[in-house]
């Protein structure tokens, strides 16, 4: 081997070494601990219903107290408005809130003509309105509990001749009328 070969392979061998120490750099640390003796608890949101509800319907500017919904017959042009006192547990800062039907609130019957009343249960679920204390969106106060009104209305507006015949003779299910309160940004 001559000597140019021999001093490359060194040469190589003595970069590697030094490459293969850089990896090793040691330095200082040191921590204290800056937390409290404290915790924090998360805050809480939730509706009961309380005392009875009341359904009022309202056409052609007429307002009238609907006593038994279950022999009601609706028509293009009413609207109904269900009211309710519900006590709201907020606990936490900034909660505000929207009320809005449960998913199952409103139903198709499972008696009777299936046609009807799925359209019937898609007409009046697409106006369902509902609001705490007359606003879309409430600020609720943080209290263990609190008195509110919501209201929902369900209006099923006149149409166009003959958009509401599907629904003629349908029938929906109320008994899953429930309203959901959900947090919004504050």
């Amino acid at each position: 081997m001559n000597k140019i070969a021999k001093g490359a392979i060194a040469g190589g061998l003595g970069v590697a070494l030094l490459l293969g120490g850089a990896g090793t750099l040691a330095y200082w640390t040191g921590s204290a601990s800056v937390g409290t003796a404290s915790t924090i608890t998360a805050g809480n949101l939730a509706v009961t219903s309380t005392g009875t509800g009341t359904w009022t319907k309202t056409n052609n500017g007429t307002t009238t107290t609907i006593n038994d919904i279950a022999s009601f017959k609706i028509v293009p042009g009413d609207k109904l408005t269900y009211s309710r006192s519900v006590t709201i547990t907020a606990v936490g800062d900034n909660l505000k809130a929207t009320a809005s039907l449960g998913t199952a609130a409103i139903t198709a019957a499972t008696t009777g003509d299936a046609t009807a009343n799925a359209a019937l249960a898609t007409a009046l679920g697409a106006s369902a309105v509902v609001q705490i204390d007359g606003a879309a969106t409430a600020t609720i106060t943080p209290a263990s509990a609190s008195s509110h009104t919501v209201t929902a209305t369900i209006d099923w507006p006149f149409g166009t001749d003959g958009t509401g015949n599907t629904a003629k003779t349908g029938a929906v299910d109320l008994s899953g009328f429930n309203v959901t309160v959900t947090q919004v940004a504050p």
